[in-house]
């Protein structure tokens, strides 16, 4: 017996323990024998597990693994070791997503051919272009400056600009928020489309901006505006530095995560978490930009010695991608829970608003797992034991998440990504 996965759950089970909805309405009593309609109703609900009779987790998954040879678990195992390195694979939540991991791994779902190889320095591989920065480690750079000495960074586009002060007023209406939009008519074609898509799921098609703001709401909507087009302001950082198609399926997929996240935790404006996900990184390409060869360096260091990168980042400039995002975020006054969310994504028990920093936390550690995309970060991040309290879930939600973001990413990330010719 033990509390399994709703997609575990078959037909006939018994349950030996009550199921309820989100907000503890019954929905099967102790007893119930499965059958198809009360599988229906699991799945309508947002049932994401059940005690049952009979059978554990651990014995499904030895079941799921059943299906490979023994030399392809051994090789994902092998994977999976170096990827987790860094957590307690003691610990619940690491343990699901290292199972998922390892089945998705030995499926050849996901592949990290690099992580097989021995992990040998590579950091020569930058040493003539790096050699005068290292006699100054740690280099003498402020992130702030960055930010505040370039204009391009320093204000966003006046649309942005526009729809934060129409939000900040206390007399604007749906109709004023619309407007401001309606004056883009890309940024309303894409949030439209967004709307459609499967990262809503509406049963009916929303075909104007009016019908859109009145259903999603004037905040919610003003916010997806805003992480919408964020990917333009970043351009022409060169593919052997990032390549950004990736970064921004990394960001996009961890920020449906983090609204996902946000659902099961019954915060509202959960479109905010999702820009928080999408913007987490936003400070890697500042430093892409700006200090490209001690970034490629940072990034070998920390694939010589399996080292995290933001590690290495804080190694080498004292700080790391998130402080600098931060202070991005702060630049552009969007708002200080993104803000925070952001600073404090790898330590969010430094923010002050703990829940939200421990969503997007929790989201880009799954993000990672998925393997789809990537910030340049090859290792998994360790969880945060306080932030994975603070948030109060079941690793169960885990599987669920992170099959529904994968679901929505395609239809998500070709209405946000704007193609940049030079990372193709």
């Amino acid at each position: 017996m033990g509390v399994i996965n709703i997609k575990d759950l078959k037909a006939d089970m018994v349950l030996i323990g009550d199921i309820k909805d989100c907000r503890g309405r019954l929905l099967m009593s102790k007893g119930t024998v499965l059958n198809e309609k009360y599988l229906k109703i699991c799945k309508m609900w947002g049932v994401v597990e059940a005690d049952v009779e009979g059978i554990s987790p651990e014995e499904i998954y030895a079941s799921a693994v059943n299906n490979f040879d023994a030399a392809t678990i051994a090789a994902a195992e092998e994977i999976i070791q170096k990827r987790f390195c860094h957590n307690d694979t003691g610990h619940p939540a690491i343990r699901e997503l290292i199972r998922l991991s390892t089945l998705s791994i030995a499926a050849g779902k996901i592949t990290y051919h690099d992580i097989k190889q021995d992990n040998v320095g590579r950091a020569h591989l930058y040493e003539k272009e790096f050699e005068q920065i290292t006699k100054k480690k740690p280099l003498n750079v402020n992130p702030a400056q960055y930010v505040r000495d370039d204009t391009k960074l320093s204000t966003l586009p006046d649309i942005y600009r526009q729809i934060l002060d129409a939000i900040s007023k206390p007399s604007s209406s749906a109709y004023d928020i619309e407007k401001v939009i309606r004056t883009d008519t890309n940024l309303s074609a894409r949030l439209l489309k967004l709307v459609n898509s499967a990262f809503y799921g509406y049963p009916s098609k929303i075909d104007t901006l009016s019908r859109a703001v009145n259903i999603i709401g004037t905040k919610q909507l003003s916010t997806l505006a805003i992480g919408v087009n964020i990917t333009c302001v970043f351009k022409n950082i060169p593919s052997e530095i990032i390549n950004m198609k990736m970064f921004w399926k990394h960001s996009i997929l961890c920020g449906i995560c983090a609204r996902l996240i946000a659902g099961h935790k019954n915060i509202q404006n959960t479109e905010r978490m999702f820009v928080a996900g999408l913007l987490h990184d936003i400070g890697r390409l500042v430093l892409y930009n700006y200090l490209p060869i001690e970034s490629l360096y940072a990034a070998a260091a920390a694939r010589s010695k399996q080292s995290l990168l933001y590690v290495a980042e804080r190694d080498l400039f004292n700080f790391d991608h998130a402080t600098i995002g931060g202070d991005l975020i702060n630049k552009w006054q969007i708002s200080l829970s993104l803000e925070d969310c952001i600073r404090h994504h790898h330590e969010p028990q430094r923010s002050s608003n703990r829940v939200e920093s421990s969503i997007v936390h929790l989201a880009d550690i799954m993000t990672n797992v998925i393997g789809i995309g990537s910030s340049g970060e090859r290792l998994i991040p360790p969880l945060n034991q306080e932030a994975w309290t603070q948030l109060g879930i079941t690793p169960n939600i885990l599987s669920v998440t992170m099959a529904q973001a994968e679901q929505q990413l395609e239809d998500v990330f070709e209405l946000i990504y704007t193609d940049d010719k030079t990372n193709k």
